[in-house]
């Protein structure tokens, strides 16, 4: 008997497929329409996010206000004798002695003895001086005798008169003349040889210290030889170089009794910290340096060895180079800042009202090193920054570092 097999066939393997591609294909055009509606029904702006506010950030301010300041000029220069001399004797011979502080660094008052020369041939020459001087006086003293009897003779004549030549020749005037012409020149042979003999002791002409000493006991000295070196020691000078842009705030005497600008001076190299001499502007000199921008102040310093002072106060030295506080003028309303606080020469970074960058450019009335002196662009109360900004924007946010503490700002 001839059946037929009948068999299930399963699904094919690419419908399904489809299916599913189908199915994910309308998920995916489902979300989108979605969120197309929930953008087109939304309240919010399309576009990007908003950046937040930047951050504000902290630096260091001071907190500056108007006053009264004496301007200090800060200068150096070198310290030398206000009278300086080189000692040469008067006359010649040979040192016999020198005084015993007539050395290097020793001190000798005015009218003392520095060294003697030999005497011997100026006391001869004062004796001869003399006895041609007694000789002198005794052949005027003849003289006169002799034109008294010419007076005689000539009153015996009477009444004849002479010419006035003869007369004169009759009463023997040329010969007084030249009696009394003879008294007067032998007079001053013995004044000078008396000085010539005086000079044989070298004196000093006052208040000195010995810079140097050049002949020793037994030297032959002539007018032309240094004997030494002196200082006075009574007054020195110190000669400061200021920039020409501070003469205004130095005063110097104006004849009317008017002082000069005090000024302190330290010797940093060889005095201790805070120790100086005080000096005083006697002369701005009428001459600038060689490059025309620093100019020269004479400043005079009394008794700079100390010598009439108690106590041990510091001593100056001849060619010290020191550096003088100039005590200036004063000037009024002025704000002090310090030099790195500025930017770009003449501008401050200040804390504005609402706590914003604030670029001011202010009037520069002096600098003095670390020191400025403002008197223009700036109010009472304005709050500097004195810490660096990398980048620096007006306008960018900052925050007080003084307030962060409780200082205020």
């Amino acid at each position: 008997m001839t059946g037929t097999n009948t068999t299930d066939t399963p699904p094919r393997r690419g419908g399904v497929r489809a299916v599913v591609h189908t199915v994910l294909t309308l998920l995916v055009l489902a979300a989108g329409g979605a969120a197309a509606y929930r953008l087109m029904t939304t309240d919010e702006p399309v576009g990007r996010q908003q950046r937040p506010e930047p951050a504000a950030r902290l630096v260091e301010v001071v907190t500056v206000s108007p006053a009264d300041h004496r301007i200090t000029v800060t200068a150096h220069g070198d310290v030398e004798p206000s009278r300086r001399l080189v000692l040469r004797p008067r006359v010649g011979g040979r040192v016999t002695s020198l005084a015993e502080g007539f050395d290097p660094g020793g001190r000798l008052n005015a009218g003392a003895t520095a060294l003697t020369l030999d005497d011997e041939d100026y006391r001869l020459a004062l004796q001869r001086a003399q006895a041609a001087l007694t000789r002198a006086r005794s052949d005027l003293a003849l003289e006169q005798g002799q034109q008294a009897v010419a007076r005689q003779e000539y009153e015996i004549l009477g009444d004849e008169s002479p010419a006035p030549e003869e007369k004169s020749l009759m009463l023997r005037e040329p010969q007084l003349d030249s009696a009394r012409a003879a008294v007067a020149s032998a007079r001053s042979d013995v004044e000078a040889a008396q000085r010539d003999l005086d000079h044989t002791t070298v004196t000093v002409p006052f208040d000195a210290v010995v810079l140097s000493r050049d002949v020793a006991p037994g030297a032959e000295v002539t007018t032309s030889t240094q004997l030494g070196e002196l200082a006075g020691t009574e007054r020195w000078w110190v000669e400061l170089t200021v920039p020409v842009r501070a003469l205004r705030w130095i005063d110097a005497p104006d004849g009317q009794g008017g002082d000069g600008s005090a000024v302190r001076l330290h010797y940093d190299a060889a005095w201790a910290p805070g120790e100086y001499r005080q000096g005083r502007v006697i002369r701005v000199l009428d001459s600038l340096e060689e490059d025309g921008r620093l100019a020269r102040v004479l400043v005079a310093v009394d008794d700079p060895l100390a010598l009439e002072r108690e106590g041990d106060p510091p001593r100056l030295l001849i060619g010290a180079f020191v550096r003088g506080e100039i005590q200036g003028r004063v000037l009024e309303d002025a704000y002090e800042v310090r030099a790195g606080w500025l930017h770009g020469g003449d501008t401050l970074w200040l804390i504005g009202a609402g706590g914003e960058l604030v670029f001011r450019e202010v009037t520069v009335a002096y600098r003095d090193g670390e020191r400025v002196f403002v008197v223009g662009g700036q109010t009472p109360g304005d709050r500097v920054v004195t810490s660096g900004i990398a980048t620096p924007a007006e306008g960018m946010p900052l925050r007080a570092a003084e307030a962060e503490s409780g200082d205020g700002g």
